[in-house]
């Protein structure tokens, strides 16, 4: 009888015990990245009983009590709740963001994290996130505390300049009329027309289309030049047009300012066959002796990707070779083996006749339409630029975004496993520590073979289900009121014996 009491003693501290995970769950049931905890009840130790024979179906135990057998964490992914930054990083499947704070690491799922002033990304209570710093495009192999570094005009705050190295100037050339005249060469009408000491250079009778060509300087300085169109002359089927590619003379701080070639970048022809098709295009540069007249002096471009490039030396910058795409990749040269422009007046077949060494583009210049226009206009390089924002690609990337619309990759934020999570410790501030039972953290790249991914603006909810936890607490209490009910009755029981001396 007296054992009973026990029994019941100890049902109740169990049921007590479970009432206080239950308790905890529903507290943190808003708690981001929380996980839910589930007490598991196991039987005491067994009393044997005296048996009426040793055979095995007589064999008996009598249970001694309840007791607390496990307390585990369910590790179900979660809904995603909208965060108000991109640093609210939410984790879609396998991981565990790795935080560092006074020489420890610890692991968490809730992603809610902030830069400080001096530029670290830490939790509400100030442990810093991990990751992998990227300078340069290189990542480096350490794992180091994410900081954006703004102490230095190098530092993450700021992007320097890049000049332009590629134009793209794709057009619809239909429709375009014969406005240079040269009778000696018709295909380098316009460059032999050219005056850069005249303004304008070109007048507005001397070509018959014209369209703006931007690029930047070496300083992110945003500068105009102009490719201007004329039409050259057309036989077999063949349609010639001729280029010519120009800067504002008094922009032009190269060797060539001063003359009447300044400005000139280079002059070509583009040859369509019938249907308006590009298939041959030629490119020169202008003479050293700053005649643009003398067609002889008028040397090859050379080719960077199959496109001809140019140099230019624009006033306050520095000297930058820019390759000129109009949807002709040419394999071989730019000339069609003319040594000079010049040659062109007496080979007029090497512009009309079609390359065989030369792929056209998928986009690319034409002879359509009744009118001319531009179809794309494309450059690369940029300005100067200022970060104002950042944020997290489903690889675990934390990119800056810069004033200019570049993006850099700044660092990779890696994502942690382990062999068993049920091994994991809590910590408290929704951080988890390693134990030998857990296994060591296994580091992974986000969106690799058993590694989930991150999202930016999202935070994980807790896993609490408060309907589960309302039945699992009215089934804790009732085991409690039933326990406590067979403390009460055995104390009656013994009552009565006790009775029985009177």
């Amino acid at each position: 009888m007296m054992s009973s009491l026990y029994i019941g003693a100890s049902g109740m501290q169990s049921h007590s015990t479970g009432m206080s995970v239950v308790t905890n769950n529903l507290a943190n049931i808003n708690t981001v990245g929380y996980k839910q905890n589930t007490l598991l009840f196991s039987d005491l130790v067994s009393q044997f009983l005296p048996a009426q024979s040793n055979t095995l179906t007589n064999f008996s135990q009598k249970g001694s009590g309840v007791q607390e057998g496990a307390t585990r964490t369910l590790f179900t992914q979660m809904a995603f709740e909208t965060g108000s930054e991109a640093t609210d990083i939410g984790i879609e499947g396998i991981g565990f963001f790795g935080v560092t704070a006074n020489g420890q690491t610890q692991y968490t799922r809730a992603g809610n994290f902030r830069f400080t002033k001096d530029g670290y990304l830490v939790t509400p209570d100030g442990w810093r996130l991990l990751g992998h710093a990227i300078v340069n495009g290189q990542e480096s192999p350490a794992t180091t505390p994410v900081q954006l570094d703004f102490s230095s005009a190098s530092g993450v705050g700021r992007i320097a300049p890049q000049a332009t190295t590629a134009i793209t100037a794709i057009s619809q050339l239909g429709g375009i009329q014969d406005s240079a005249v040269n009778t000696d060469n018709p295909f380098f009408a316009l460059a032999a027309a050219w005056d850069g000491a005249g303004s304008p250079p070109l007048d507005s009778g001397q070509y018959s289309y014209a369209e703006p060509l931007q690029f930047y300087d070496s300083s992110g300085t945003l500068r105009n030049a102009t490719v201007y169109y004329d039409l050259a002359g057309a036989q077999g089927g063949q349609t010639a047009v001729e280029y010519l590619v120009a800067l504002d003379p008094a922009e032009d701080a190269s060797s060539l300012a001063g003359t009447r070639a300044a400005g000139l970048l280079m002059a070509g022809t583009l040859t369509f066959s019938s249907t308006g098709t590009l298939d041959n295009l030629t490119a020169f540069l202008p003479p050293a002796s700053g005649n643009p007249g003398n067609l002889q002096e008028w040397t090859p471009a050379s080719l960077r990707d199959g496109n001809p490039v140019f140099s230019v030396s624009p006033s306050n910058g520095s000297p930058q070779a820019i390759s000129l795409n109009m949807g002709l990749t040419l394999n071989g040269s730019a000339t069609s083996g003319l040594a000079s422009a010049a040659e062109a007046a007496a080979r007029p077949e090497a512009i009309y006749t079609p390359s065989t060494a030369a792929t056209l583009q998928g986009s690319a210049s034409t002879l359509y339409g009744s009118s001319p226009g531009s179809i794309s206009h494309q450059y690369d390089g940029f300005a100067e630029g200022f970060l104002y924002n950042t944020l997290v690609s489903t690889e675990g990337v934390l990119q800056g975004r810069y004033s200019n619309g570049q993006t850099q990759d700044l660092y990779r934020i890696p994502l942690y496993r382990f062999v068993s999570q049920d091994g994991l410790r809590r910590e408290g501030s929704n951080r988890f520590s390693s134990t030998p039972e857990s296994g060591a953290a296994q580091e992974g790249a986000a969106g690799t073979e058993n590694f989930g991914t991150t999202k930016e603006y999202c935070l994980e909810q807790s896993n609490v289900d408060y309907a589960s936890e309302f039945v699992t607490m009215i089934i804790t209490q009732r085991g409690f009121q039933m326990n406590s009910k067979v403390v009460t009755t055995s104390d009656q029981m013994l009552q009565k014996a006790l009775e029985l001396k009177r």
